[in-house]
């Protein structure tokens, strides 16, 4: 079987960035500005996970938004205006997936925003470059989506690992009293720095308890985020037993006075209620925000990440420096 090429990835991310927002579907584009766009990641790895993508606008050029090492070779003050954009839309779309992870699971959890050092495939093949698009990561720190499958995934997402650049991170990079040379180093974004780091031994994000599988990591991170939940469910219970002492009349349930019509009543109303959330719930998905790409949803798009590695004649036709 002939493996598709990772074209179809790249070409979608710049095709969204060019559109008109309004004209991608509703159930890929979370939110957008006048001046990025932000989409669901069709892979999550985790359980809420979305792309903020800079739209292709003037004075920026396609090939100025190709990569993270792209911005930084432009003028450091356009690559900074750049980037501060990029933070605040996505501090918006942050907003808008706490409302999710709070309609959904009753409370929010941490969102990190950051890019990759390196693009997602390793050997990015020449004739595929210009389709690449710079893209900042919205991904909740569960790192429970139903695309995280390899330990690739896990190091290039870990928080401390050195893959996964902080937007914040990046932008200390221009402070100031930083040295010309010491830009030009991190900017470079040099493959021999980061690459070795998607091959060391997976660690745990909360705990840093190393894991020789996926599955035995995964099960550890659910045990994580369950308790994760009940803490927050305890803080918010104690909230109101706080607030009950202030107001007693606060918790009191008024008595219930039952009929055999008022029960009728009742049973009449919840059953439509228990359906509605039957069917509400069907059209949720791993990524968390009630949306899914549908079969009809534009190119055929691989998932890049799960891509096996070129042979080693493959690689030395390719190898050059590579973007995220």
């Amino acid at each position: 079987m002939t493996m598709p090429s990772p074209g179809g990835f790249y070409s979608q991310l710049r095709t969204y960035a060019m559109m008109d927002p309004l004209r991608i579907p509703e159930f890929i584009r979370l939110c957008h500005t006048d001046t990025s766009v932000t989409i669901l990641d069709k892979w999550p790895k985790g359980m809420y996970h979305a792309l903020v993508l800079p739209r292709v606008l003037p004075p920026y050029t396609m090939h100025d938004l190709a990569d993270l090492r792209a911005v930084l070779a432009l003028p450091r003050a356009r690559a900074h205006a750049l980037l501060l954009g990029l933070k605040r839309d996505a501090l918006a779309a942050k907003k808008v997936v706490e409302r999710e992870m709070a309609l959904t699971h009753s409370f929010a959890w941490e969102i990190r925003m950051g890019f990759h050092a390196l693009p997602s495939v390793e050997y990015v093949p020449p004739d595929l470059r210009h389709l690449k698009h710079l893209h900042l990561h919205l991904i909740s720190s569960d790192m429970l989506g139903e695309a995280f499958k390899t330990k690739k995934h896990m190091n290039s997402f870990h928080p401390k690992m050195g893959f996964f650049l902080d937007i914040d991170e990046v932008l200390r990079w221009f402070e100031p009293d930083i040295e010309p040379s010491w830009f030009a180093m991190k900017a470079a974004l040099d493959k021999k720095t980061y690459a070795p780091i998607l091959k060391e031994d997976m660690r745990c994000p909360i705990c840093e308890a190393t894991h020789g599988t996926v599955p035995k990591l995964r099960k550890h991170l659910t045990a994580h985020f369950l308790k994760m939940k009940d803490e927050a469910t305890e803080r918010e219970l104690q909230k109101l037993l706080a607030m009950n002492n202030d107001d007693p009349n606060l918790l009191q349930v008024a008595p219930d006075e039952p009929t055999a019509e008022g029960e009728g009543e009742v049973s009449a109303a919840v059953a439509p209620a228990l359906e509605g959330d039957t069917a509400e719930s069907s059209t949720s998905t791993e990524n968390g925000l009630k949306r899914k790409h549908g079969e009809g949803d534009g190119p055929e798009v691989i998932d890049v990440d799960a891509l096996p590695e070129p042979p080693q004649a493959k690689r030395q036709q390719v190898a050059g420096p590579s973007d995220s």
